[in-house]
């Protein structure tokens, strides 16, 4: 047989084969797999000659490497590439290995009007067509499917070069199936849950573990996806070559039955978890909420109808984005750009003075200023790691305290996210705009008794008013933690009123008196003074986060899934 060594050096040319979305499945993953059909369907199942046993993306036969020799004679491997074949015909002589396309070959005859006839004319075996019309056989569905998105003219989304579009994705795309029909891991099993009804079989899945809870799969999982699960295991993506090593997500291997249709979101799904050394480090539950309940769904966003100047970042403002957004609603305070709904998107939570330039952003208004304080703390406050990457933030399961909204409020105001920003004589599209900061946080009855060492500054107060965060401090009683946090900012923005002639204003377009946190922190750390003032925030503000986090899971915006 071909050693590990041998069958590495054929992945020479994973960089090429991977622009198709393929990607190997490391070897002891691959066996502990086959421990796990062997835990759902029976010990040495391949000895009662009533299984058979398919992999439709075979490769180069990583799933099948750790399997005895005797089992290889009820296996068929079937790969879209000439290569692959030959080389998995070298490494599995006993198999039944053959080139077949799975998104493209035969379509016609399995989505025919019916039961599928297995005497036409077919591409795929005649052998394995008779076993597919014996209805005593039983069946192992072994697949690590590709996952790419088939680059359709015009499509916006991540495609990947090479990937072609399929006559499968016609079909999904025709009954309706939008973003997903373009997916390949989508399109294998569309036709695989086509191709084995009525059959006893199982699926042993590899796959990322978007299919269980992302918006964009919610009809396929309403639709189509509706298998019983049985058992699984996960483990990070940092295990297979060629995946980035600082964006861990979690890779999960699950057995379906797919005899009984039962809906997702009314399994209970546990995983075993396990480290690169497949040791188990623990086990997570998978909880699968319907996209109507995600945390994305819960605020209104208002109509934008307002032209408004476009911003990239807290200052800069792009006015040739592509994609131009620089509409904001009616009674708009500030941006939210709240990105997706689920941890891996963590980083792309943040508030702007105007329209962002990218999707998912919306006006935050005094409707809907509660809540959106409420989803950027929630969002931004539990810790990512690659065993939650995937998982999805929901609408609490009681009602929200206004002490909790008020501790989240002023956590969002010293966040780093927080990006608003006073902008003035912003050109847009031939009109000058004056951008307020309605997240500053402090009276202008306070602010003019303070020391101001900027003659503008002080004369861009004088005929101005209080902004919105201000008076809503005002009228709510703040907890301990979040009180010494805002008196530790005053102390701070008092020292930066102080020291304005000694700050590098114009490098962060501070003309104002109500510059943004973001303006405000990144002058002061040029200052050797302030140091000691931001250090002592940052301690308060970690306080409020360790308060707040557990209050987070106790509302039901994150489940305590880890075991």
């Amino acid at each position: 047989m071909t050693t590990v060594l041998s069958k590495m050096i054929y992945f020479d040319n994973e960089k090429l084969v991977r622009e198709k979305g393929i990607f190997f499945t490391p070897l002891h993953f691959a066996k502990k797999g086959l421990d796990y059909i062997e835990k759902t369907v029976g010990k040495e199942w391949w000895k009662t000659g009533e299984y058979r046993l398919w992999d439709m993306a075979a490769g180069t036969g990583n799933l099948q490497y750790h399997l005895p020799v005797d089992a290889l004679k009820y296996c068929y491997l079937s790969t879209i590439y000439k290569e692959d074949v030959e080389h998995c015909v070298r490494l599995f002589p006993d198999a039944n290995c053959f080139q077949y396309d799975y998104l493209n070959d035969d379509i016609e005859n399995v989505f025919s009007d019916g039961k599928i006839d297995y005497k036409f004319q077919w591409k795929l075996p005649e052998k394995l067509r008779n076993d597919l019309s014996n209805p005593n056989l039983k069946w192992i569905i072994y697949i690590n499917p590709p996952y790419a998105t088939a680059s359709i003219g015009g499509a916006m989304g991540s495609n990947k070069q090479g990937v072609s579009d399929t006559k499968i994705r016609k079909i999904m795309h025709n009954h309706s199936f939008g973003e997903v029909s373009r997916e390949l891991f989508a399109q294998f099993l569309y036709r695989i849950k086509r191709e084995f009804e009525n059959k006893k079989a199982h699926l042993g899945l590899f796959s990322t573990l978007k299919y269980l809870n992302a918006n964009n799969d919610q009809k396929f999982r309403d639709s189509i996806f509706q298998f019983k699960f049985e058992m699984g295991f996960m483990f990070s993506s940092t295990n297979f070559s060629g995946t980035s090593k600082a964006s861990p997500f979690p890779v999960g291997f699950l057995i379906w039955n797919i005899n009984f249709f039962k809906k997702i979101e009314s399994q209970k799904i546990q995983l075993d978890v396990f480290d690169e050394n497949i040791v188990k480090i623990g086990a997570k539950i998978i909880f699968t909420i319907h996209k109507t309940n995600f945390l994305s769904k819960w605020v209104k966003r208002p109509p934008a109808i307002h032209k408004f100047p476009p911003l990239g970042s807290a200052i800069t403002a792009k006015p040739d984005n592509k994609d131009k957004r620089d509409r904001i609603s009616e009674n708009f305070l500030f941006s939210f750009m709240a990105g997706r709904n689920d941890f891996q998107n963590q980083n792309i939570v943040y508030f702007l003075s105007g329209p962002a330039v990218s999707a998912g952003a919306y006006s935050v208004t005094p409707e809907n200023f509660d809540k959106s304080m409420l989803i950027h703390a929630v969002q931004r406050i539990p810790k990512a790691n690659w065993i939650n990457d995937r998982d999805q933030f929901r609408q609490p399961s009681k009602k929200v305290s206004d002490e909790f909204i008020t501790d989240c409020t002023i956590w969002n105001l010293f966040s780093n996210s927080n990006q608003t920003a006073a902008l003035r004589n912003v050109i847009y599209e031939n009109e000058t705009y004056q951008i307020r900061n309605q997240f500053f946080p402090f009276l202008l009855s306070e602010i003019k008794k303070w020391k101001c060492t900027d003659s503008e500054i002080t004369i861009s107060m004088a005929k101005d008013e209080d902004r919105f965060l201000a008076k809503w401090i005002l009228d709510r009683p703040l907890s301990k933690d979040s009180e010494m946090l805002l008196n530790k900012g005053k102390e701070l923005y008092q020292f930066y009123f102080a020291n304005l002639n000694h700050l590098r204003t114009p490098k962060y377009k501070i003309e104002s008196w109500d510059a943004g946190w973001w303006q405000i922190r990144n002058a002061l750390n040029d200052v050797d003074l302030a140091i000691d003032l931001l250090e002592d925030l940052k301690k308060l503000h970690n306080n409020l986060k360790e308060k707040l986090l557990p209050q987070i899971y106790d509302y039901g915006f994150i489940q305590n899934d880890i075991l």
